[in-house]
């Protein structure tokens, strides 16, 4: 394995901070020689609340890593969502320059760079760019340009943007935790990375990832990533709804529901099944049934939110892959099932896939996210697919955009 393909890889969440360092080979396989994890005690809805409790949540994670590790790393990826971070297809092309007309690498970033000149708004930077399919002259759906011959290059690339005030705080809670250089990547794709294999995506399917605070989705259809968008409600929403309806504190309803949640109370056998928990006061007793008609209202709320966001796409008469869900509340019994009945899709709980070393509990739904961090920051980092962030202050990046335009036109 090659020294500079061990990373480091964080996972922003708002209920945990996880971090691995990994290798990744040439066949994406992913190895895991460390892993950490601490309790997200700072951040809510993707966005720092408080920078200095995420930064030392940062720190207790990542040293939990590295020490398990007993090995440095070369790149740090960090996987982030929010409701701020959006999603939008653009096209860029260009004139092959070699006089021999044969595609080079730095046509291809060059051509990633002209999609890149969309007209972004004030206050937001790029932070990937996914290169869905090129043409060479009238030649349509190539997925790899290098080596071929042809005198115009086009991509249809989707362009990721992120609010640039919520980057900087996290840049900034990451550098006083001594995570420096960050690529910032969007979390609903690493997770993709880690559970959906190619013929998956080739199919068309849609990953759900339902974390603490938000709902991220992707789309993706003939290998393409076509949609993206977070909704903010997510695990945490259906905690709440059973502190009030049992009138119990937080904490035990977050118990409560790890312990003895269902997704609805059809998925119940026992009417008379019961459970217990203890109050300031007395033992309180519960029916799963009652426990199981609150979360029911709760996680529909999210799957038909999710059905209007998947048919905003225009792909979901065509998604013969169905979706596959991840994140902790993936785990909550019965989800699938239910998530077929509302999606009118087939549904399937991922499991990251391709992992050696210390698997468990990596291959935890809950753990998509970092996993598939280090093969997206591979494909980022051998194809080009940057964002601003990468390699250099706001300033550097709008000269080189003026520079591409300028060599692209004159």
């Amino acid at each position: 394995m090659e020294e500079q393909r061990r990373l480091l890889a964080i996972d922003l969440g708002s209920g945990k901070i996880a971090a691995i360092v990994a290798e990744i080979n040439a066949g994406n396989e992913v190895r895991v020689l460390g892993i950490g994890k601490a309790p997200s005690t700072g951040m809510r809805a993707g966005r720092i609340v408080n920078i200095e409790k995420t930064a030392s949540s940062i720190a207790q994670a990542v040293s939990q890593a590295i020490q398990m590790a007993k090995a440095d790393y070369k790149q740090v990826v960090v996987g982030i969502t929010g409701d701020h971070i959006k999603g939008v297809t653009s096209r860029g092309f260009i004139a092959i320059s070699n006089p021999h007309l044969e595609i080079t690498q730095e046509d291809v970033e060059r051509v990633l760079e002209q999609a890149k000149t969309i007209s972004i708004p004030m206050g937001r930077e790029v932070i990937y760019v996914h290169p869905n399919s090129y043409t060479i002259d009238d030649q349509k759906g190539v997925k790899e340009p290098v080596g071929m011959i042809g005198i115009r290059l086009e991509v249809e690339a989707y362009i990721v943007t992120a609010q640039s005030t919520v980057l900087m705080n996290i840049r900034r809670a990451l550098s006083k935790a001594d995570v420096e250089n960050p690529q910032l990547l969007f979390q609903p794709i690493a997770a993709s990375m880690a559970v959906l294999r190619p013929q998956d995506m080739e199919q068309g399917v849609v990953l759900i990832d339902i974390g603490k605070d938000t709902t991220d989705i992707a789309v993706w259809y003939e290998g393409d990533l076509v949609h993206t968008v977070v909704i903010p409600i997510g695990g945490s929403f259906i905690t709440n709804d059973i502190a009030i309806g049992l009138k119990i504190p937080v904490d035990k309803a977050e118990e409560v529901k790890l312990a003895y949640g269902v997704a609805s109370p059809k998925f119940v056998e026992d009417e008379d099944e019961h459970f217990e928990v203890e109050s300031t006061k007395r033992l309180k007793v519960f029916k799963t049934r009652e426990l199981a008609y609150i979360i029911e209202a709760r996680v529909a709320e999210i799957l038909e939110l999710a059905r209007e966001k998947i048919d905003q796409s225009d792909q979901a008469g065509r998604l013969a892959g169905g979706v596959v869900l991840v994140g902790g509340t993936s785990k909550l019994k019965g989800i699938d099932l239910l998530a077929e009945e509302i999606l009118g899709l087939p549904v399937n709980i991922g499991e990251p896939y391709g992992v050696t070393g210390l698997i468990e509990p990596i291959t935890d739904p809950s753990f998509a996210v970092v996993v598939g961090l280090p093969r997206l920051a591979k494909l980022a980092t051998t194809k080009g697919l940057i964002g601003d962030e990468i390699g250099g202050s706001g300033w550097k990046e709008l000269l080189r955009r003026i520079w591409t335009i300028i060599k692209e036109n004159f």
